[in-house]
């Protein structure tokens, strides 16, 4: 009785959900630069500096 050769079938699921797991921490790693920069557009754009004391 022979076992059936699933080598291929596992290859292929493998490399698809490791290429899933890289471009989900792609995602990630990118959303979080995008929330920093906002974030820090966001604090720039909203100080005053008019009421800043000039020396």
């Amino acid at each position: 009785m022979r076992v059936p050769d699933y080598t291929n079938a596992f290859l292929v699921s493998a490399f698809v959900l490791v290429f899933m797991a890289l471009v989900s921490v792609w995602a990630m790693w990118g959303l979080l630069i995008a929330g920093l920069v906002s974030w820090i557009a966001d604090r720039l754009m909203t100080v005053d500096f008019r009421n800043r004391r000039s020396s």
